[in-house]
């Protein structure tokens, strides 16, 4: 059985997490940020959100949480598959289905968040989670 290479699946877990960080900008801002901008007006007084700055960093911190546990992931499953991009595409599938898809059926199930934009932000986390994936497993090759 092959050993994970720590430091690869760190430097994979980085680059994934990167991945992950501008991919949700792009979804979150530039496709549905007239949509979130919206919703919170709409909201008021109701709204906590923190200011942009510490949701910025909020964000990032969830990104490296999955963009190192999917490097992890791959690295774990990578020698029990025949092509380095299947082992990416699982991994990435596992990663937005834990990672996006789970914690969009609950949001839709507490009805928080308007229908479309969790149905968006969940389509655009399945590209995303394969995009940092590839990253990562480039990455973890080199």
């Amino acid at each position: 059985m092959e050993r994970i290479q720590r430091v690869r699946a760190c430097a994979a877990g980085a680059v994934s997490a990167l991945a992950l960080f501008v991919g949700a900008g792009v979804v979150n801002g530039a496709v549905l940020g007239a949509d979130w901008n919206a919703w919170v007006k709409t909201l008021g007084r109701l709204s906590h959100a923190p200011s942009n700055a510490v949701g910025m960093v909020l964000w990032l911190v969830v990104s490296l949480v999955l963009g190192a546990a999917g490097a992890w992931l791959y690295a774990a499953i990578r020698p029990r598959f025949e092509t380095r991009l299947g082992a990416a595409l699982v991994a990435a599938a596992w990663l937005w289905a834990t990672g996006f898809l789970a914690p969009a059926i609950g949001q839709i199930a507490l009805g928080a968040i308007p229908f479309h934009i969790v149905v968006v932000d969940c389509a655009g986390g399945a590209v995303n989670a394969a995009l940092a994936m590839l990253a990562g497993a480039a990455t973890y090759r080199a």
